[in-house]
C-alpha cells in the first residue's frame, strides 16, 4: 500500500507540479472554438491502428483505454489501463466494481515495463496476465484475479455502433494535443466476474474509448463534462471541454447520437450547440475548488436536445489525497492545482426534433484539474 501512494504521490508530483506555470501561446484571435482549423484528414472511417498504440514514449505523453459496463442486475464496472512518461515510464490499472446495494470496490494497481505489451496495429494491451484486446468489433478484457485482491473479470464485448470520432479526434494548440476516440460507442458484453471466491455469468452493456495526448492535461483544460448512455434504441455521447485561459478559454460541447444503423446526429465545437449547467455541487470538493455542476443540458440549432443529471456518485477522487506528508499539500496549494475525479450513475433525457421524448440512463464524469 505505501509503494501504491508513492507512485501515484509521484506521478502526480511530476505530471502536474510541472504545469504550475501559466503557459502562453498568443492571444486568442476568434470568438469561438472553431472545429475548421482542428485537424480533419482521417475520413469518417476509423480504422484499427486508431485503437492501438499512438504515442512514442516522449516525455509527458500519456495514453489510456477505458471500459465501463451496465450490468443486468444494474452493478457498473469501470476498467482502465494506464500508460504515462513523465520522466520515468508508470503503468497501471484502475478498477471499479459498484453493486446496487451500495458494495463497492477499487483499487489501482502498478507493473513494471518488461511487464507490458503494447501493439500499434490495434488494440492488444497486455499487463501481466490482465489484458484489453480488440479490433473495434470484438474485444476481450481481462482483470486478474490475483492482482486485484481476488476481483476478476473475464468479458468479450461485441459492438452495436460504429466507432465515432469527431473529425480526426484531436484537439491541437500549436504542437500540443489531446485525443480521442470512442472504440465502442455501445456494445453487447458477457463473461464471467469473480469476486470473493466465486465465479458467475455476467451480461449487459459496455462502452470503450481511447485517449491520448502530448502535454499535461491542466495546461490544456481546466474541467470537462462528458457523459455516455442509452435511451430506448439510441447510443449518447454528450460533453462539455472547457479549456485555459491560456489555450484560448473555450468551452468546447459536444453531441453523438447514434443507433445500430449508423450516426443519427453529431455536431462538436461552438458551431450551433449551445450550453447550460445546474445543481451546484456542494459537498464533495474543498471551499476553494471552482463551481463545478452535475447537471448538462444540451441544445443544437437543429433542435436536439440532451439534459444529463447525475444521480449517484460512483466514485470522487481527490487526486492528491493520497499521502499524509503535509509538504505536499502545501506544494499544491501554492501551485493553484486542486484536481477532482468524479463519476456518477446518470439520468439522461433525449429530445428529438419532432419533440418525441426518450428517457435513459450512463456514466456522467466530471474531472476538474485546477
Amino acid at each position: 500500500m505505501k509503494k501504491l501512494k508513492f507512485n501515484i504521490l509521484l506521478i502526480m508530483v511530476i505530471f502536474l507540479l510541472s504545469g504550475c506555470s501559466t503557459l502562453y501561446l498568443g492571444s486568442k484571435d476568434y470568438p469561438n472554438f472553431n472545429p475548421e482549423l482542428q485537424s480533419n484528414k482521417l475520413g469518417d472511417l476509423v480504422l484499427p491502428y486508431e485503437d492501438g498504440l499512438r504515442t512514442n514514449n516522449q516525455n509527458k505523453e500519456y495514453e489510456w483505454w477505458y471500459f465501463d459496463a451496465k450490468l443486468d442486475d444494474g452493478s457498473i464496472v469501470v476498467v482502465y489501463f494506464w500508460k504515462i512518461k513523465a520522466i520515468k515510464d508508470f503503468y497501471y490499472i484502475g478498477v471499479n466494481y459498484n453493486q446496487n446495494d451500495g458494495y463497492e470496490y477499487k483499487k489501482i494497481k502498478f507493473f513494471k515495463q518488461k511487464d507490458t505489451f503494447f501493439e500499434k496495429d490495434s488494440c492488444n494491451i497486455q499487463y501481466q496476465n490482465n489484458h484489453f484486446i480488440g479490433n473495434l468489433e470484438n474485444y476481450k478484457i481481462k482483470i486478474d484475479p490475483n492482482d486485484f485482491d481476488g476481483f476478476g473479470l473475464d468479458i468479450n464485448l461485441k459492438s452495436s455502433v460504429k466507432p465515432y470520432r469527431p473529425q480526426d479526434g484531436i484537439i491541437n494548440a500549436g504542437q500540443d494535443y489531446f485525443a480521442w476516440l470512442a472504440a465502442v460507442p455501445n456494445g453487447k458484453l458477457n463473461g464471467q466476474l469473480t469476486l470473493n471466491g466465486e465465479t458467475i455469468d455476467i451480461s449487459g452493456s459496455g462502452y470503450h474509448d481511447h485517449n491520448w495526448g502530448n502535454i499535461e492535461l491542466q495546461k490544456l483544460f481546466d474541467n470537462w463534462l462528458w457523459f455516455r448512455g442509452t435511451v430506448g434504441q439510441y447510443t449518447i455521447i454528450g460533453y462539455e471541454l472547457n479549456t485555459t485561459n491560456a489555450r484560448g478559454g473555450y468551452s468546447i460541447p459536444g453531441i453523438f447520437i447514434a443507433d445500430s444503423s449508423g450516426i443519427v446526429y453529431e455536431n462538436y465545437g461552438q458551431n450551433g450547440i449551445f450550453t447550460s449547467k445546474e445543481n451546484l455541487i456542494t459537498d464533495l470538493y474543498s471551499k476553494n475548488n471552482e463551481p463545478l455542476f452535475s447537471k448538462l443540458k444540451i441544445l443544437t440549432n437543429d433542435k436536439f436536445y440532451l439534459e444529463i443529471e447525475g444521480i449517484d456518485v460512483i466514485e470522487n477522487l481527490y487526486l492528491f489525497d493520497v499521502h499524509n506528508n503535509p509538504v505536499i499539500p502545501f506544494l499544491f496549494q501554492l501551485s493553484d492545482i486542486d484536481p477532482y475525479y468524479t463519476r456518477y450513475k446518470s439520468k439522461v433525457i433525449l429530445q428529438l426534433p419532432d419533440e418525441t421524448l426518450y428517457e435513459g440512463e450512463g456514466v456522467l464524469e466530471i474531472m476538474d484539474l485546477k
